[in-house]
This record gives structure tokens, C-alpha cells and sequence, in this order.
């Protein structure tokens, strides 16, 4: 499944990386630039135990991608 989440916080993060996590393609959008660069650099801007390998793991796979152009999504 496709899945566009708005909003990379504290839900929205952790939620996107769960629903990569089970196979789903997501795709994450943002206004916060520099949050989206560091989130393609690997960066996770919260703590949440196991958030930053789920991260990792799923981004590199091409299953979770991070955008500020919410047409792009």
C-alpha cells in the first residue's frame, strides 16, 4: 500500500516508520526543511527506542521517503 503522512513529529514519524516497517511504501511530508534534509541524512529529531534503526533500515529499503512538496507526495 501507498501512504502519504503529513506532519513529521512525534506521531506522524513513528507512525510512518511503523507502517514501513510492515512493507508499505510511505511517504513523509514536511515544511520543515532542515528536518527532512537531517531525516535523509539519517538524523532523527525525537527519541523513541528502536525509531532511528526503524528509520534507517526502511529509508534505505526505498520504503520510507521524506519531502516538503506535498504535490511531489
Amino acid at each position: 500500500m501507498n501512504v502519504t503522512v503529513f506532519g513529521i513529529g512525534y506521531v506522524g514519524l513513528v507512525q510512518a516508520a511503523v507502517l514501513a516497517g510492515a512493507g508499505h511504501h510511505v511517504i513523509c511530508v514536511d515544511v520543515d526543511e532542515a528536518k527532512i534534509e537531517n531525516l535523509k541524512k539519517g538524523i532523527v529529531p525525537i527519541y523513541e527506542p528502536g525509531l532511528t534503526s526503524i528509520v534507517e533500515v526502511n529509508y534505505n529499503a526505498g520504503r520510507l521517503e521524506f519531502v516538503t512538496d506535498a504535490k511531489v507526495a
